[in-house]
Order: C-alpha cells, then structure tokens, then sequence
C-alpha cells in the first residue's frame, strides 16, 4: 500500500532500571530518563541523524509534581528539579527539542503518542521523545542509609507545563472517611465486582491470584523488572508476614509497588524520515486510538465498572478497524486486579485467554513507575510488534486515577493511515452522595484494612429509601464488628448509620432488618 510520508511511526523504544543491587549507582530520576532517552535513540538504528529533528521532549509528570505540596517533602526528600524535561534535555544531545510536562495520571503516556502523532502528521514536528522516570527506591535507600542527596535543579528555559490536574483523585466524603489512597479506593470496586459475581472472599482471592500468576511469571522473565521474584499462585494468594492484606481482598503481592528505579522512553517521527534515513524497517504504527473518562467514583452507576474504559477500547478497535479477536497481545494496566478484569471485559478476554495480557509483567512485578508505567508497556509492544514474522495487532491500555481516566492504544507491525480523532466518552454523573445519610442503609462495597494502630473497615452504602450513596466506617470501637468485617461477607447486609464528623456504621440485629 501507498504511505503517506507524513505518518507518524513509533521508531524507537527504550528502558532502564536500576536495582538496588552491586551495580546500584543511586541516579535521580531525570539521570534515569536521559539513559532510557539514550537507549530509544539507539534503538532507532540512525541516533546521530534523528538527534537534531528531535524538536519536543515531553516528560510524563513524576510523583513529586502530581502530589499537594504538604507531600512533597515525603515524596521528594532531596528536593526536585521545577522542570523534569528541561533537566533531562541538559543531558542529552537534542539541540532543538522544547519542553513539555504533562499531566499526571496513567493515561498521559498514550494520550501523548497520539498528541505528538498528531503535530507530526500536521507537519508541525519533526521528531519527538516521550520519556518518564520514577527513582523512589533510590530516595528510601539512602533514607535507610541515613545518607543525604541534592536533587534539586533550576534549569533555565520555558517549559509547556501542563499542571497536576488530579481533581478526580480527591473525593470529599472518601478523603473525610480516610479513603485517600489507591490502596484505599479500588478495594471498594473490587468487592463491588466480587459480589456482582457471587463469589465467597477464598474463591475471589484464589481468583486473583490466578490472574496476577499469569503477570508474575512476565515479570520474572524480564530484565528491565524491578521485582523479578518468580511466585506461584498459591504463594500469590496466601496472606502472610510478608504478604500482608493491603485492603480487603488485596495483598500486598496484586498491588502496584511505586518502589522503584525506572525509566522509559519512545521516539516517534515520520514514515519519510524513517525511509531516508534507512531504518524504516523498525517502524510501528499507531492504528487506533480512544480515550473516556469517568465522574468521580461516588458519582459512577456501577463503581466496579468503567463505561468509559470500556468505550475507549471499543473505539480504539474501531479506529485500527479491527475487532478483539484479532489482537495479539496486550498490556492492560494493572495498578490494581479490577482495572485488569475491567479491560479483559471490555475485550472479551477470560482467565484462561491464551494471549498476553500484560508484556512488562505488570504494575505489582515489574513496577509501577508512577505515571510513566504505560511508556513501557509501549515500548515493550513496540518490540514485541517487530518481533513477529507476520502481520501483528497489539493493544496497550493506560489507566488514570481509581478507572477514572482512560486511554486505548491499537499497534501493529504494518503501515496505516494516521487514526482519526474521536471525541472523549464522557460517562454521565448518575448516583447522587450524601454526606449525612438517613440511619437506615445497605452495604454497597466495603474494605477491611489491619492497621498498626488498629483495624478499620470503609464502608460504601446506600440509602433504604432512595439509594443514595454515603460513606461510613465501622464503629472503631466495636471490636465484634470489625471482626465481622474481616471474616464475614458483609455485602448487601443492612446496618445502621448515625451523622458526625465521620459517619459511624453499625450492624443491624437480624430482627430489625427492614424489608
């Protein structure tokens, strides 16, 4: 077929990880990004030649930007660069590249290959690199070693900063009930889904362990993993010293750890400069593309669910014109196990899909680099894609927030028109909340969380009489009750609710149950 010479192509893809091990360097974050900046470049096959069309450098936004300030100080103990990509261009060799920071949030990474795609098919760009780091292990390590670091830097220059903008991470009655985190938050979507299947709390663990197996055994077969401790499914599902419940039904082992030393990078430019420069054999190209985004999670019909995600998926086939079963490998983002079922469903992919579901291993093994995990589950398909003796499809899911932001990649190791623009599904605000609920309410999803401090359980309910949605937590000091929620099935029971600072949850005796 016929290429237009403007189309963009994904021409090269590089990491690194730095493991705390002998060859431990101790590389702040922008040192990571311009070694994996480095190593896309020469996987290119023309590094010299492309460096000087290079013409934007962006950076997915690392932690210590996409955080209030009052986190800052923990999350960048050493202080941080106030522009990541200016600091990563001053150690490269890319005379002509601006600068941008994006968002933050999981789905940057895609939704910047199809922004900077875009610029280079409107012949606005020559060249472009899309690169992030994450070297929070580094930072422990030497908090640990009682050493100190300088990561601080002003670089001089303009950078296109595009600010956090990670309103749909913070949810007034969650964050009021101590729902802040991850950890937190897609538990409550988990149980929801649980239920949704009728599965007792062993059935849906042993469930998830199966499916984390599958992205463990990726995981310890690849180099660039932070964590590549190979682990059965039993060991996977079995709660222990070492594999603590995280919030209930998570152990530590299926959740993502931001513990790492990671980087990656792609080099996008155009189908012409690829030819002439003689490596157009290593191109791939983006054939479909889609995105949606969510309310926020209270607001959501079904906060198990992502009407959004899955339409991104639907319009990312349809732009590729292909359908799911024509996909040959896929990395769904797998900060938490939910996000995975919720993309297989959306695919028409069961446990026991013979095709990968994950190329890095996943979030919980490989790592989960903050924002930038998804550039390496692109420049892992990127490999993959050229690996295979005939024509290829593979898909990369990016996920932001608690399933709240979304972002479809269809790839393939063959030439297609740039994919035309679709508008963001936006999924409609359907479930109204209240911050004093009426005393009569049904459980909707919980999580039961041990604590150093002591146990407690977040309760998502709804209102008896017009099921409106309200947070609670379990009476703290009700120690039957707590117990209660970390060994019986409490979905869909009938419980109390009385107003205050927090809203207090209580069981109802069985003979007071409401019809």
């Amino acid at each position: 077929m016929s290429i237009d010479p403007n189309t963009p192509v994904l021409l090269g893809a590089g990491q690194f990880t730095e493991r705390l091990d002998d060859q431990f360097e101790g590389l702040m974050p922008e040192d990571l990004a311009a070694r994996a900046c480095e190593a896309a470049l020469a996987d290119t096959g023309a590094a010299e030649a492309l460096s000087p069309l290079i013409d934007r450098l962006a950076c997915v936004r690392m932690f210590a930007h996409s955080v209030p300030d009052f986190i800052v100080p923990v999350i960048a103990p050493f202080g941080r660069s106030s522009s990541p990509p200016l600091s990563i261009l001053s150690r490269l060799a890319l005379p002509n590249a601006s600068a941008i920071y994006s968002r933050a949030c999981g789905d940057e990474p895609q939704r910047l290959v199809y922004e900077l795609g875009n610029a280079l098919a409107r012949g606005e760009i020559s060249g472009a690199i899309i690169c992030g780091a994450e070297a929070l292990a580094t930072s422990r390590q030497l908090q640990r070693q009682g050493l100190s670091a300088d990561w601080s830097d002003e670089p001089e220059g303009e950078t296109d900063d595009r600010g956090a903008c990670t309103e749909l991470l913070f949810d007034a009655e969650l964050n009021r009930h101590g729902a802040w985190n991850p950890v937190d938050i897609y538990p409550l979507q988990e149980q929801v889904r649980r239920g949704d299947l009728g599965l007792s709390k062993s059935a849906y663990r042993s469930q998830l362990a199966k499916l984390m197996a599958r992205f463990n055994s990726v995981a310890a077969a690849n180099p660039y993993a932070m964590f590549d401790k190979a682990m059965t499914a039993a060991e996977i599902g079995e709660a222990s010293s070492s594999n603590r419940i995280m919030g209930d039904p998570h152990l530590k082992s299926m959740v993502a750890k931001d513990g790492v030393n990671q980087a990656s990078a792609l080099v996008l430019t155009r189908w012409e400069t690829a030819q002439s420069l003689g490596v157009a054999d290593r191109a791939i190209f983006l054939h479909g593309h889609g995105t949606g985004s969510e309310p926020q999670v209270l607001n959501r019909r079904a906060i198990g669910e992502s009407e959004a995600m899955a339409e991104a998926y639907r319009n990312a086939l349809a732009g590729a014109g292909i359908d799911a079963e024509q996909i040959g490998a896929a990395d769904l983002y797998s900060c938490f196990p939910i996000a995975v079922w919720v993309a297989m469903d959306a695919l028409g992919m069961t446990l026991d899909d013979p095709r990968p579901l994950t190329l890095t291993g996943g979030l919980p093994f490989f790592g989960g680099p903050g924002n930038n995990y998804s550039t390496h589950g692109i420049a892992e398909m990127v490999h993959w894609l050229r690996a295979q003796p005939e024509p290829a499809y593979g898909v990369v899911g990016a996920n932001g927030g608690y399933l709240s932001k979304h972002a479809v990649g269809v790839y393939a190791n063959m030439p297609a028109a740039f994919p035309e623009a679709v508008p963001e599904f936006k999924a409609p605000e359907v479930v109204e909340v209240v911050s004093d609920p009426e005393p009569d309410g049904v459980i909707e999803s919980y999580t039961f969380q041990p604590q150093k401090g002591g146990a407690r359980a977040v309760v998502v309910g709804r209102q008896l009489s017009d099921g409106r949605r309200w947070v609670g937590v379990a009476d703290p000091e009700d120690a039957e009750l707590l117990e209660w929620f970390e060994t019986a099935d409490p979905l869909g029971e009938q419980v109390v609710v009385s107003t205050g600072e927090r809203n207090i949850v209580r069981r109802r005796p069985n003979e007071q149950i409401l019809i």
